[in-house]
């Protein structure tokens, strides 16, 4: 039986590392041709910009993308404990939070902050609260809440 894994929806919106670095392939271009319709011209220096922060976007992205799918699909499930959870205001109605949760995978013990998007099972954790995560035996050091990612909301 394969392994449940988020989608790319499910990671661009829930991820905030993938979600810039998705934005991050658009962006200089969105740029560009907003600068070209109110100056009646393109610049040069923005297609510039544009052509260096696609790439640079795709190559991180796709690292955060493959570094996500592969610890879900590849990863060991492991129960870790929420050590803090910061929310950050992103605007009126938008806010993340930084949660920080300690873990032990083939007996060291590790920590790890990850930034997300709030959803209804991280707006519900609490500072002390069992978690499942998914960590990778190559990337030890990084792990990632299980039920965060995989929510549908």
């Amino acid at each position: 039986m394969q392994k449940p894994s988020p989608t790319f929806l499910q990671i661009i919106s829930t991820d905030y590392l993938a979600q810039n670095f998705f934005v991050m392939i658009f962006a200089g271009w969105v740029i560009y041709g907003i600068d070209a319709l109110f100056q009646g011209r393109a610049t040069f220096f923005l297609a510039i910009f544009a052509a260096i922060l696609t790439p640079l976007g795709l190559l991180t992205f796709f690292w955060r993308y493959n570094l996500i799918i592969s610890t879900f699909m590849n990863g060991t499930e492991i129960t870790g404990q929420v050590a803090e959870i910061t929310t950050i205001r992103n605007g009126k109605n938008r806010q993340d939070i930084i949660i920080s949760y300690m873990y032990d995978l083939n007996g060291k013990a590790y920590q790890f902050r990850n930034r997300v998007k709030k959803n209804s099972y991280a707006k519900n954790l609490r500072q002390g609260q069992q978690v499942n995560l998914l960590a990778h035996e190559k990337t030890p050091h990084i792990a990632f809440i299980k039920e965060i990612y995989l929510e549908t909301n």
